[in-house]
């Protein structure tokens, strides 16, 4: 499928597939400003189509400067655990990766889990195909909510 809208920040991709689905392409170590933007990119997102999406993250890529290394160093992560809000995900999948950078997004969405009423649904998969497959069956047992205000 073509992408509906894509941003390109740095080394890392983001493209709106659909109304409801974005894919993220870490390709490397996700510094302060690339973080800003994404958060830019997600709160874009949750006015403009509007409401939650599924975001699909391929970690694949993802390496900071040690090659067992986390793409997330702390200040990035204490940002986006600030800031991020689960209300605006349908789910989370990430895919790819090796165990550090699983565990560092693992402890992201355990910290989100307390920061609002919606609780943020994740799954760690181990291709683009099962995500993919998760994704459609997810979908097909959630119908698309209708279109709420970003907060």
């Amino acid at each position: 499928m073509g992408a509906l809208r894509e941003w390109v920040f740095g080394a890392q991709r983001i493209v709106l597939e659909s109304a409801d689905i974005v894919w993220a392409t870490v390709r490397g170590a996700f510094g302060d400003e690339e973080v800003r933007q994404l958060m830019g990119v997600f709160h874009e997102l949750t006015t403009d189509p509007g409401g939650p999406f599924y975001l699909v993250v391929d970690l694949g890529s993802a390496m900071g400067p040690m090659t067992e290394g986390p793409a997330l160093s702390v200040a990035p992560r204490k940002y986006l655990a600030g800031n991020l809000r689960p209300e605006w995900f349908r789910a989370v999948i990430f895919y790819g990766g090796n165990r550090a950078q699983r565990d560092v997004m693992q402890a992201l969405v355990v910290a989100l889990q307390f920061t609002g009423d919606t609780k943020l649904e994740a799954r760690f998969l181990e291709t683009s195909g099962e995500a993919r497959a998760w994704l459609q069956a997810h979908r097909q047992r959630q119908p698309l909510p209708p279109a709420s205000p970003a907060t």
